[in-house]
């Protein structure tokens, strides 16, 4: 990756850490009020949010296969990717088909399991890589263990936001300082 790609990422990661709170509190706001303009906002911050998971997620991938040679993590962002996109494409669905709203939010409460089970298998996994990132590593990857464990209690969701809040404040310093030394 070059260096302004790298850049790009760890800015975008931290205006997803940034963003993450508030788009989660203005999401329960627009749930409530229903009509069009809602709905359309509320669409627009998720596909906004998953776009941004996935670029990161790549980003992040393309980095440890270029600067490490590590493949060790790839299924768990695999599937991440993969749960991300399902997971927001049948919201979008369940935005557009009233009638579909109540199953919906069951597959949405499963798919926050689903997604915190593979969250805490991606820090896991991660820690696997033989370089400490500049002693970012194992915080960044048991951040990514705890968010998922919040995410699969349900009850800590807010929690769970908080931490993968500060988990991309980490990816984005991670993506600069491998900027940094690309220069």
């Amino acid at each position: 990756m070059t260096r302004r790609r790298l850049r790009g990422a760890g800015w975008l990661a931290m205006a997803s850490a940034i963003l993450a709170i508030p788009w989660f509190i203005f999401t329960f706001f627009l749930a409530e009020k229903g009509g069009a303009v809602a709905k359309a906002a509320e669409a627009a911050m998720l596909v906004a949010g998953t776009a941004l998971t996935v670029y990161l997620l790549v980003a992040l991938q393309r980095l440890l296969h270029e600067t490490y040679g590590f493949r060790d993590a790839d299924l768990p962002i695999r599937l991440l990717i993969k749960a991300n996109v399902v997971s927001a494409a049948v919201s979008l669905l369940g935005l557009v088909l009233t009638e579909l709203e109540s199953a919906v939010g069951i597959f949405g409460f499963v798919m926050v399991v689903v997604v915190g089970i593979l969250q805490a298998f991606f820090g896991a996994r991660l820690l696997r890589l033989p370089d400490t990132l500049q002693g970012l590593l194992r915080p960044y990857c048991y951040l990514n263990i705890v968010t998922g464990a919040c995410l699969v209690l349900i009850v800590a969701i807010p929690l769970g936001m908080l931490t993968g809040a500060v988990a991309d404040v980490m990816l984005g310093t991670i993506f600069f300082q491998a900027a940094a030394a690309a220069e």
